[in-house]
């Protein structure tokens, strides 16, 4: 009898240590770490690369260059329907070297920078999937 009593508490106690366990994966499966930054670098009279695609809540660092001669900026010229906010996406002018800009892009669909300074040599597209 006291063997048969033995083998249920530990079989209760390995029920509830694995269901702890797996309630502990599930918990940290859902505080992934985001993926670092994709990097664009602002050059004279181009972005590198010039097309960037990420998943939903992705982020760019754009770094000007330290070989920069000519001043440059980032601006919006066009986002997804629903974009809130579009001035955020934007910076002002800069001749600043290794200066940074950093966005995080939470709505899907395309969007269109430009330079202002040189708007048909410095072009991007971003692309945001859900």
């Amino acid at each position: 009898m006291r063997n048969r009593n033995l083998r249920r508490l530990v079989a209760t106690l390995t029920a509830i240590a694995a269901t702890a366990l797996l309630g502990a994966g599930a918990a940290s499966a859902g505080k992934t770490k985001p993926p670092p930054p994709k990097q664009v670098t602002v050059a004279d009279f181009y972005y590198g690369p010039d097309a960037v695609t990420l998943k939903k809540n992705g982020s760019i660092v754009w770094k000007w260059s330290p070989a920069n001669s000519q001043p440059h900026d980032v601006h919006l010229k066009t986002g997804p329907k629903g974009l809130k906010n579009k001035g955020s996406y934007s910076t002002k002018t800069t001749a600043v070297t290794n200066a940074q800009f950093k966005k995080k892009f939470e709505t899907p669909g395309t969007y269109k920078f430009i330079c202002t300074i040189h708007p048909t040599q410095m072009k991007m597209t971003v692309t945001v999937k859900k």
